[in-house]
């Protein structure tokens, strides 16, 4: 400010803010000493997703050893929340292949984007080999931020919670328990986007009694159906666009790889 002011006094300088702030930036000095107020930068997003399974989090989380099984491969879909969970005996590549090889894609169709922290399991060569040539996107983490990850760290602990009060209701293992939990979790309506998991996908609320048709007969009661879905879907998955965060669209910074950066050390 009083480099401006020396300036305007002076002289007559168009621009003298924007070159005073140029130069003070690249004062080492300055950058050293001058306390720096910084706003809070607004959370980035992903791309966002408009169809069940277009975007998904995958994720391990360990479980007790039951038959040689130690983990569960955990899969959340942006769009409606729905969750797949598979028990697995290693946290490999292999097995991250082969689930989505043989359930998830099989299942749902392509995948457009999947993202994931940095284990080990998620950054071997042939997992992008593999993902590339089937045309997915996949992402990594920005390591120690948890938001990026939360909505599958969210399900690894509703997951767990959920076993466990089966578990201790009924007696059984987790592996035998895990249908149950999933179905509950899946059945259950989400705060952010006034919907079960269920309702999302199929359109209906999940069947607890037998469905009973009317006085609909053959295609009539197909007509019925597949119209009351068309009422219902497009409006839930419009639901599930809010909650989602889109991607910012100017950058938060001007630094680009290869720049000089000071890093701020506290001597206690």
């Amino acid at each position: 400010q009083g480099l401006c002011n020396h300036f305007l006094r002076e002289h007559l300088c168009v621009g003298v803010y924007s070159l005073a702030k140029v130069v003070t930036a690249g004062c080492l000095i300055c950058q050293k000493v001058n306390q720096k107020t910084m706003r809070k930068t607004t959370p980035g997003g992903r791309e966002i997703a408009l169809r069940p399974f277009q975007n998904i989090q995958i994720d391990f989380t360990e479980m007790p050893p039951i038959q040689g099984y130690k983990y569960l491969l955990v899969i959340v879909d942006h769009l409606t929340h729905w969750v797949e969970a598979f028990p697995t005996r290693k946290e490999t590549v292999q097995e991250v292949i082969q689930t989505l090889l043989e359930h998830i894609i099989p299942r749902y169709g392509l995948v457009n984007n999947i993202d994931s922290d940095r284990g080990p399991h998620f950054i071997v060569q042939i997992l992008h080999d593999v993902i590339k040539a089937l045309g997915i996107k996949w992402w990594l983490y920005t390591p120690w931020h948890p938001q990026s990850s939360g909505r599958v760290q969210k399900m690894n602990k509703t997951l767990k919670k959920m076993l466990t009060k089966f578990i201790t209701e009924t007696g059984m293992n987790w592996l035998k328990c895990l249908p149950l939990a999933l179905l509950q979790i899946r059945i259950q309506p989400q705060s952010d986007i006034g919907a079960s998991p269920y309702e999302m996908m199929f359109g209906l609320p999940f069947l607890l009694t037998p469905y009973r048709t009317r006085n609909y007969l053959g295609e009539a009661a197909t007509r019925e159906y597949i119209k009351t879905i068309g009422k219902t879907l497009t409006d839930l998955k419009k639901r599930g666009y809010f909650p989602q965060t889109s991607p910012l669209d100017t950058d938060m910074h001007q630094m680009k790889p290869g720049d000089w950066v000071l890093i701020k050390s506290w001597n206690n």
